[in-house]
Protein backbone atom coordinates (compact mmCIF):
# COMPACT_ATOMS: atom_id res chain seq x y z
CA UNK A 1 0.00 0.00 0.00
CA UNK A 2 2.96 2.25 0.76
CA UNK A 3 4.93 1.26 -2.63
CA UNK A 4 1.52 2.49 -4.33
CA UNK A 5 0.97 5.71 -2.67
CA UNK A 6 4.37 6.56 -3.74
CA UNK A 7 3.80 5.78 -7.16
CA UNK A 8 0.78 7.27 -7.39
CA UNK A 9 1.99 10.59 -5.88
CA UNK A 10 4.88 10.40 -8.29
CA UNK A 11 2.38 10.13 -10.98
CA UNK A 12 0.14 13.33 -9.79
CA UNK A 13 3.51 15.04 -9.78
CA UNK A 14 4.89 14.18 -13.75
CA UNK A 15 1.07 15.29 -14.77
CA UNK A 16 1.66 18.42 -13.04
CA UNK A 17 4.92 19.11 -14.08
CA UNK A 18 3.26 18.20 -17.95
CA UNK A 19 0.29 20.21 -17.70
CA UNK A 20 2.32 23.20 -16.72
CA UNK A 21 4.90 22.91 -19.81
CA UNK A 22 1.62 22.74 -21.91
CA UNK A 23 0.56 26.18 -20.10
CA UNK A 24 3.92 27.47 -21.20
CA UNK A 25 3.98 26.39 -24.47
CA UNK A 26 0.25 27.88 -25.16
CA UNK A 27 1.29 31.03 -23.07
CA UNK A 28 3.44 33.37 -24.38
CA UNK A 29 3.72 36.78 -23.16
CA UNK A 30 3.27 39.32 -25.52
CA UNK A 31 5.30 41.42 -27.25
CA UNK A 32 6.11 45.03 -25.87
CA UNK A 33 6.38 48.70 -27.74
CA UNK A 34 8.15 51.29 -26.14
CA UNK A 35 5.46 53.94 -27.94
CA UNK A 36 5.37 57.25 -26.83
CA UNK A 37 1.84 58.89 -27.87
CA UNK A 38 2.95 62.39 -28.83
CA UNK A 39 0.74 65.61 -27.96
CA UNK A 40 0.83 66.46 -31.69
CA UNK A 41 -1.86 65.68 -33.97
CA UNK A 42 -0.34 65.55 -37.44
CA UNK A 43 2.98 63.71 -37.64
CA UNK A 44 3.59 64.09 -41.07
CA UNK A 45 2.46 65.90 -43.83
CA UNK A 46 3.35 65.11 -47.17
CA UNK A 47 2.75 67.24 -50.62
CA UNK A 48 3.43 66.51 -54.07
CA UNK A 49 6.30 64.01 -53.76
CA UNK A 50 7.96 62.54 -56.48
CA UNK A 51 11.27 60.56 -56.31
CA UNK A 52 13.13 59.77 -59.79
CA UNK A 53 16.54 57.92 -60.64
CA UNK A 54 18.41 59.58 -63.52
CA UNK A 55 15.11 61.60 -64.40
CA UNK A 56 13.06 58.85 -64.60
CA UNK A 57 9.69 59.28 -61.68
CA UNK A 58 9.25 55.80 -59.83
CA UNK A 59 5.64 57.27 -59.46
CA UNK A 60 3.15 60.19 -59.83
CA UNK A 61 3.58 62.65 -57.65
CA UNK A 62 1.85 61.87 -53.86
CA UNK A 63 0.33 64.07 -51.40
CA UNK A 64 -0.59 62.56 -47.65
CA UNK A 65 -0.73 63.01 -44.03
CA UNK A 66 -0.14 60.62 -41.14
CA UNK A 67 -1.87 61.44 -37.95
CA UNK A 68 -1.40 59.84 -34.31
CA UNK A 69 -2.85 56.67 -34.13
CA UNK A 70 -3.13 55.88 -38.06
CA UNK A 71 -1.44 52.75 -39.21
CA UNK A 72 -0.81 53.97 -43.15
CA UNK A 73 0.21 51.23 -45.93
CA UNK A 74 2.27 52.43 -48.73
CA UNK A 75 1.01 49.95 -51.36
CA UNK A 76 2.15 48.96 -54.97
CA UNK A 77 3.72 46.59 -57.30
CA UNK A 78 7.71 45.93 -57.73
CA UNK A 79 9.61 48.72 -58.19
CA UNK A 80 6.91 50.98 -57.39
CA UNK A 81 9.08 53.11 -55.34
CA UNK A 82 7.72 51.97 -51.75
CA UNK A 83 10.71 51.18 -50.05
CA UNK A 84 12.54 54.26 -51.51
CA UNK A 85 9.49 56.55 -50.56
CA UNK A 86 10.68 55.19 -47.07
CA UNK A 87 14.37 56.23 -47.24
CA UNK A 88 13.55 59.23 -48.35
CA UNK A 89 12.17 59.91 -44.82
CA UNK A 90 15.01 58.22 -43.36
CA UNK A 91 17.27 61.10 -45.74
CA UNK A 92 18.86 57.75 -47.40
CA UNK A 93 17.26 58.14 -50.80
CA UNK A 94 20.00 58.41 -53.44
CA UNK A 95 18.13 59.67 -56.43
CA UNK A 96 16.24 62.81 -57.35
CA UNK A 97 13.12 63.89 -55.38
CA UNK A 98 10.88 66.86 -55.59
CA UNK A 99 8.01 67.97 -53.04
CA UNK A 100 7.58 69.12 -49.34
CA UNK A 101 7.55 67.20 -46.01
CA UNK A 102 6.28 68.75 -42.76
CA UNK A 103 6.97 67.16 -39.99
CA UNK A 104 7.30 68.12 -35.86
CA UNK A 105 10.42 68.97 -34.67
CA UNK A 106 12.64 66.29 -32.70
CA UNK A 107 9.93 63.57 -33.85
CA UNK A 108 11.11 60.39 -32.41
CA UNK A 109 11.18 58.19 -34.90
CA UNK A 110 12.15 54.52 -35.06
CA UNK A 111 12.89 52.65 -38.27
CA UNK A 112 12.75 48.77 -39.36
CA UNK A 113 14.84 48.64 -41.96
CA UNK A 114 15.08 46.07 -45.05
CA UNK A 115 19.16 46.13 -45.15
CA UNK A 116 20.96 45.91 -41.61
CA UNK A 117 24.26 44.50 -42.96
CA UNK A 118 25.76 47.26 -39.90
CA UNK A 119 23.87 45.39 -37.21
CA UNK A 120 26.96 43.49 -35.46
CA UNK A 121 28.65 42.67 -32.30
CA UNK A 122 27.48 41.18 -29.15
CA UNK A 123 23.54 41.76 -27.97
CA UNK A 124 25.13 44.09 -25.33
CA UNK A 125 27.67 45.94 -27.11
CA UNK A 126 24.14 46.37 -29.59
CA UNK A 127 22.07 47.77 -27.02
CA UNK A 128 24.39 49.91 -25.98
CA UNK A 129 24.73 51.26 -28.93
CA UNK A 130 21.53 52.29 -29.77
CA UNK A 131 20.57 53.44 -25.98
CA UNK A 132 18.27 50.54 -25.70
CA UNK A 133 17.03 48.68 -22.35
CA UNK A 134 18.88 46.06 -22.55
CA UNK A 135 16.52 43.43 -20.73
CA UNK A 136 13.52 44.95 -23.08
CA UNK A 137 15.75 44.16 -26.51
CA UNK A 138 16.31 40.02 -24.89
CA UNK A 139 12.62 39.90 -23.65
CA UNK A 140 11.12 41.22 -27.07
CA UNK A 141 14.26 38.29 -28.49
CA UNK A 142 12.70 35.46 -26.62
CA UNK A 143 8.87 36.21 -27.10
CA UNK A 144 10.20 36.11 -30.81
CA UNK A 145 11.38 32.76 -30.56
CA UNK A 146 15.28 33.69 -29.86
CA UNK A 147 17.42 30.73 -27.96
CA UNK A 148 18.89 31.07 -25.35
CA UNK A 149 22.11 29.98 -26.39
CA UNK A 150 22.13 32.31 -29.69
CA UNK A 151 22.25 35.40 -27.32
CA UNK A 152 25.68 35.24 -26.83
CA UNK A 153 26.41 34.98 -30.47
CA UNK A 154 27.51 37.82 -32.37
CA UNK A 155 25.22 39.36 -34.60
CA UNK A 156 26.57 39.38 -37.77
CA UNK A 157 26.84 35.14 -37.25
CA UNK A 158 23.45 34.60 -37.32
CA UNK A 159 21.13 33.51 -39.44
CA UNK A 160 18.88 36.15 -41.35
CA UNK A 161 16.43 35.48 -39.39
CA UNK A 162 17.48 36.05 -36.55
CA UNK A 163 19.13 39.29 -37.55
CA UNK A 164 15.62 40.61 -38.64
CA UNK A 165 13.87 39.68 -35.75
CA UNK A 166 17.11 41.89 -33.88
CA UNK A 167 16.16 44.70 -36.01
CA UNK A 168 12.75 43.92 -35.05
CA UNK A 169 13.32 44.17 -31.21
CA UNK A 170 15.56 47.00 -31.53
CA UNK A 171 12.76 49.12 -33.18
CA UNK A 172 9.97 48.10 -30.33
CA UNK A 173 12.64 48.98 -27.77
CA UNK A 174 13.51 52.20 -28.85
CA UNK A 175 11.72 55.32 -27.51
CA UNK A 176 9.65 56.37 -30.69
CA UNK A 177 6.02 58.38 -31.14
CA UNK A 178 6.15 57.18 -35.16
CA UNK A 179 7.58 53.42 -36.24
CA UNK A 180 8.47 53.38 -40.12
CA UNK A 181 8.37 49.54 -41.08
CA UNK A 182 9.87 48.73 -44.37
CA UNK A 183 8.95 44.80 -45.01
CA UNK A 184 8.87 43.83 -41.26
CA UNK A 185 7.63 40.30 -41.79
CA UNK A 186 10.42 38.95 -43.90
CA UNK A 187 11.93 35.58 -42.42
CA UNK A 188 9.19 36.08 -39.82
CA UNK A 189 6.99 32.91 -39.61
CA UNK A 190 3.17 33.32 -39.07
CA UNK A 191 3.04 33.12 -34.97
CA UNK A 192 5.48 36.07 -35.36
CA UNK A 193 3.21 37.49 -37.93
CA UNK A 194 0.38 36.97 -35.28
CA UNK A 195 2.01 38.18 -32.10
CA UNK A 196 2.76 41.65 -34.19
CA UNK A 197 -1.28 41.98 -35.01
CA UNK A 198 -2.11 41.65 -31.46
CA UNK A 199 0.39 44.11 -30.30
CA UNK A 200 -0.69 46.34 -32.59
CA UNK A 201 -4.06 46.09 -32.53
CA UNK A 202 -4.05 46.62 -28.45
CA UNK A 203 -1.42 49.30 -28.49
CA UNK A 204 -2.46 51.10 -31.39
CA UNK A 205 1.09 52.98 -32.23
CA UNK A 206 1.39 55.44 -35.11
CA UNK A 207 2.97 53.33 -38.15
CA UNK A 208 3.75 54.11 -41.42
CA UNK A 209 4.52 50.14 -43.56
CA UNK A 210 5.28 48.67 -46.41
CA UNK A 211 4.68 45.22 -46.30
CA UNK A 212 3.21 42.65 -49.24
CA UNK A 213 1.10 40.45 -46.74
CA UNK A 214 -2.41 41.81 -47.66
CA UNK A 215 -4.17 39.34 -44.57
CA UNK A 216 -1.32 41.41 -42.15
CA UNK A 217 -2.33 44.66 -43.50
CA UNK A 218 -5.77 44.01 -43.64
CA UNK A 219 -5.82 43.58 -39.95
CA UNK A 220 -3.43 46.24 -38.89
CA UNK A 221 -3.69 48.97 -41.30
CA UNK A 222 -6.57 52.26 -40.85
CA UNK A 223 -5.37 53.70 -44.16
CA UNK A 224 -3.83 52.71 -47.50
CA UNK A 225 -1.47 54.44 -50.02
CA UNK A 226 -1.50 52.99 -53.47
CA UNK A 227 1.69 54.37 -55.63
CA UNK A 228 1.08 54.21 -59.01
CA UNK A 229 3.79 54.49 -61.95
CA UNK A 230 3.89 57.56 -63.90
CA UNK A 231 2.03 55.37 -67.21
CA UNK A 232 -0.39 54.36 -65.03
CA UNK A 233 -3.69 56.51 -65.17
CA UNK A 234 -6.32 54.09 -63.52
CA UNK A 235 -7.50 55.76 -60.20
CA UNK A 236 -6.34 52.69 -57.75
CA UNK A 237 -8.34 53.94 -54.88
Amino acid sequence: RKKAKNLERRMDNQLSEKEQLLKDIEYIDPLTINYQPTHHKLLLKVTDLQLSYEGKPLFDPLSFELHQGQRLAIQGANGSGKSSSIRWLQGTFDGEATGEILRPQRLAVSYVRQNYEDNQGTLTEFAESHHLNYQDLLNNLKKLGFERSVFQNLIQDMSMGQRKRVELAKSLATAAELFIWDEPLNYLDVFNQEQLETMITEVQPTILIVEHDETFLKNVATEVLYLSKPSETEDKK
